[in-house]
């Protein structure tokens, strides 16, 4: 009996251990506006300016001899009422209060790390500045500083359509990647940079559209309760209306032969941001070329499913990749 017990005591002991464990991660995460809040003077806010140089220069750009300068602004704009409703709106449990957005993150990089063993995660801070102002012009700011050892988040400019001011120069097309749920897919998007590996002489749109393609797959995959709209910015209406009509659009970059053009204004036209891409049509959303090169990459996946998120990321010819996939445009078969 004694042996029995001991044979099943060393199965269970086996299976718990087999069962694929998160890995420990260096976790480095500061919530530095709720810091900036809470000072009483110019000193105190020199202090916490001082304690994370790596958002003075890094996130406003002042040098050390500035510093006290940026201390005195931005202690004076957290005592400004108007900037100050706007900061403790961003608090609410609907925004960024509690510590869900820590947890959100820190699970996202987990997993990363179950993907990509070893890679360094990088430290996280977020700020508050009324989207720079301070200093009349003198400093900047944005919505995201990302690296691949530091990540800085403006949260002022990820309070979305509910927020009580809009970040400056944000057309209506581009709130949705400003919106408080898409914060942590937007960090993970740009972050996913550093782990994209292309041929770094092909400049082609193709190659281009591939690299966007791979983010958007490592975005998806790392966090995949997160809807579209909030990884692309289109709408409900332009993700399915896109989803129907890519044969379209498709043959729209065949018949220009647009996949291997260089020429940067044409690359533009299909990449960069924008409302729309006229060029395939009046309601076609913009940087359209990114979203078809995600088809690719999620089509090429689809026919190799047991290649790794690591192998696709880092496989560099872009060509192959697109023969491989298969994809023509065709939609997704239910």
């Amino acid at each position: 009996m004694k042996f029995i017990y001991a044979v099943f005591f060393g199965l269970l002991l086996w299976s718990c251990s087999s069962k694929k464990e998160a890995p420990a991660i260096q976790w480095d995460f500061q919530r530095v506006e709720r810091e900036m809040a809470s000072v009483k003077s110019d000193a105190e806010m020199s202090a916490v300016l001082t304690k994370y140089p790596e958002i003075t220069v890094g996130y406003f750009g002042a040098t050390t001899e500035n510093t006290p300068f940026l201390a005195q602004d931005l202690y004076r704009l957290y005592a400004n009422p108007a900037l100050r409703k706007f900061y403790d709106q961003s608090q609410e449990a609907s925004f960024f209060g509690g510590d869900s957005l820590e947890i959100e993150l820190k699970t996202a990089f987990t997993k990363i790390q179950q993907e990509f063993p070893g890679v360094k995660t990088p430290k996280i801070r977020t700020v508050f500045s009324g989207f720079g102002g301070v200093g009349g012009g003198e400093y900047t700011a944005q919505n995201l500083v990302v690296s691949d050892s530091l990540i800085i988040v403006g949260l002022d400019f990820f309070m979305g359509s509910r927020g009580l001011y809009k970040a400056p120069n944000v057309y209506e097309y581009q709130m949705r990647r400003l919106e408080p749920k898409a914060l942590v897919a937007q960090v993970i998007l740009q972050y996913s940079a550093f782990l994209i590996k292309q041929t770094e002489n092909d400049a082609s749109l193709l190659s281009d559209m591939i690299w966007y393609g791979k983010g958007y797959v490592f975005t998806k995959t790392i966090l995949p309760s997160v809807p579209d709209s909030l990884i692309f910015g289109y709408s409900q209406q332009e993700i399915a209306e896109t989803n129907a009509f890519q044969k379209e659009v498709w043959e729209h970059f065949i018949d220009r032969k647009l996949l291997f053009s260089s020429d940067k204004n044409v690359k533009a036209k299909y990449l960069d941001d924008r409302p729309k891409t006229t060029e395939v049509g009046p309601a076609c959303p913009g940087s359209i070329g990114r979203w078809l090169g995600w088809r690719i990459v999620d089509s090429y996946w689809k026919q190799k499913p047991k290649t790794t998120l690591a192998k696709i990321l880092t496989d560099p010819e872009a060509n192959r990749l697109f023969l491989d996939s298969g994809y023509r445009g065709e939609a997704d078969k239910k």
